[in-house]
Parts: C-alpha cells; sequence; structure tokens
C-alpha cells in the first residue's frame, strides 16, 4: 500500500490523528518513605527544648538565673500559693506547665517564656509535666544529686585522654580552657581586717561565696580588688591573733586548709582575717625634719 492509499484510508474513518500514539509515561517513584509531617505546635516545642537544653548547659547563666528567682519566689510566695490556687480546680496543689506559667505572668515574674519553660522543668521533680505549687513556695532547691556527692563515694578509674584544643579563628592556635571543676564546693567567708576587729560598720568587713577549691592566693585577689589596697604584702589568717599558726599559705587551696565547702544552696559557713604592711617604712619626705628644725 501507499503513502497516499494509506492517508486516504484514515481520512474516511474520520481520524485526525496519527494511529501511532506515543507511550504514557510512568511517574518515577520517590526514594525513601513518606516523612512524617509535624505541625506548628511540635515544631514550636520542639525549638523550646532546644533553647532550654542550650540555656542550661551555659552553666554560669543558669546559675545567675536560678539565684534570681530563687529570690524573686522566696519575696512573693504567699501571694503565688494564694493565685495558684484559683488555677487549681482539682484542690490537688498540682498545676499543668500551662496554668503554672499564666500564674506567673499574671504575677509579673521577672523572666521570658524561655525562662519560664526551663524554671517548670525545674520544679517538675517527677517529670510528668505537672507542677506541686505548694513545694514551690519553699524556693529553689540548688541542690542536685552531683552536688550532694560525698568525698567516701568511689570515683571511676583515671583514664589517659588527650586534650582536644579549639583552634583560634585568626592565627590557628589552640586556646586553651581552665580547668572547670565537675563537682564544685562552696563556702560563705565573712573576710575581717583584722585591727578593726571590733568595728560592725567597717568598710573593710565584706563577704563572699567561693569555690572550695579556689587558692588562697585567689581569695588575696578578691581582697585587693574589693578594698583597692596598694600593697603586696597582703596575708590571710584563719584566727585573729595572727600566729603563724593561723597564716594560710597562697599556693593552698580553701580545701586543703580545712575548709570543705558545702552545696550551693547550703555553703559552709566561716570567718577568715586578712591584714597587710607597708612596704616604705622610711619615706624620705615624710621622715624630713629640715624645714622644722629652729
Amino acid at each position: 500500500m501507499s503513502v497516499l492509499t494509506f492517508r486516504r484510508a484514515v481520512d474516511c474513518l474520520g481520524c485526525k490523528k496519527s494511529p501511532i500514539m506515543p507511550l504514557k509515561k510512568g511517574k518515577k517513584k520517590k526514594k525513601g518513605g513518606a516523612k512524617k509531617k509535624v505541625n506548628k505546635a511540635e515544631k514550636a516545642k520542639e525549638k523550646l527544648e532546644k533553647a532550654c537544653e542550650l540555656m542550661t548547659s551555659q552553666t554560669d547563666l543558669y546559675q545567675n538565673f536560678l539565684d534570681r528567682m530563687d529570690r524573686w519566689i522566696v519575696a512573693n510566695k504567699h501571694k503565688a500559693v494564694e493565685l495558684f490556687k484559683r488555677f487549681d480546680r482539682n484542690g490537688d496543689g498540682v498545676l499543668t506547665y500551662d496554668e503554672f506559667k499564666s500564674g506567673m505572668l499574671d504575677l509579673d515574674a521577672p523572666c521570658n517564656a524561655l525562662e519560664l519553660h526551663v524554671l517548670a522543668k525545674r520544679l517538675d521533680k517527677d517529670k510528668n509535666e505537672t507542677i506541686d505549687y505548694v513545694e514551690f513556695s519553699k524556693g529553689l532547691s540548688f541542690c542536685t544529686d552531683e552536688e550532694e556527692t560525698d568525698g567516701t563515694e568511689k570515683h571511676p578509674p583515671l583514664e589517659i585522654t588527650k586534650e582536644v584544643l579549639e583552634e583560634c579563628p585568626s592565627c590557628k592556635l589552640g586556646l586553651w580552657k581552665p580547668y572547670a571543676e565537675k563537682y564544685p564546693k562552696y563556702v560563705y567567708i565573712y573576710l575581717k581586717f583584722v585591727t578593726f576587729d571590733n568595728l560592725r560598720s567597717y568598710p573593710g568587713h565584706f563577704s563572699v561565696i567561693v569555690h572550695s577549691h579556689l587558692t588562697v592566693f585567689g581569695l588575696l585577689e578578691i581582697i585587693k580588688e574589693r578594698t583597692d589596697l596598694g600593697t603586696t604584702k597582703l596575708r590571710i589568717f584563719s584566727d585573729k591573733s595572727r600566729d603563724a599558726s593561723c597564716l594560710l599559705l597562697p599556693d593552698k587551696t580553701l580545701e586543703q586548709c580545712g575548709i570543705q565547702g558545702g552545696t550551693r544552696s547550703k555553703p559552709e559557713e566561716t570567718v577568715l582575717y586578712y591584714d597587710y604592711s607597708t612596704e616604705f617604712h622610711d619615706c624620705p619626705l615624710l621622715m624630713s625634719d629640715h624645714y622644722f628644725m629652729s
């Protein structure tokens, strides 16, 4: 059959398209399973939890926040408990996270949404997303299992590891980080200038909270910073008699000097005395009597 004859046969059948139809291409299957859809609420909760982990990992920031909130809770505990009772519909002394946060916002608590969630998780001892607001009136408890570890507990054997230093972005040299005590003990020290020991309101008397692994030299630096003394001959004694047996050596830690320390909420309290001597005894200007002679 010629081409012309074939075209006429197609026209007679009323077909305007070519009888040869293109094959339909099958859809390619995507590799891997379908991703689980996450709604906005779950995304927001996941983002909030990550922010909480980041905040609690920064020890100084986290402890300062706990200190601030502990002082606020102690000052406003009666008002807070009365308000929380209104949210407690069941009367069992338990609130949900949302009820607790709403009450704290009504009380104008000095914290943002992230800090409120961190505080709620801190107060949730059972990890069941409920808060006992009766215990809340006692303030925050800083005493954790790690802080209560006593010296009698057996420590794991030492392992030799190589320290990996973080590189400086400019010079590429390793940046050394100071040693951080894993389970620090706290000491409340009342430092008194021994010469004016009998005076209560002397400005040279002050108190400070430090770690028990702080050296006496570090305590001397704190005294210089607080009192602005212009001398390097500064000494610390455990007794106001200033005997040689009471002298604390600068290279010793407070723990080595017999001050063991306690927890952050209940630090060991002690009184230490400091004294200093002037470095110049024969100043030519003060000792000159040329103009006073007759």
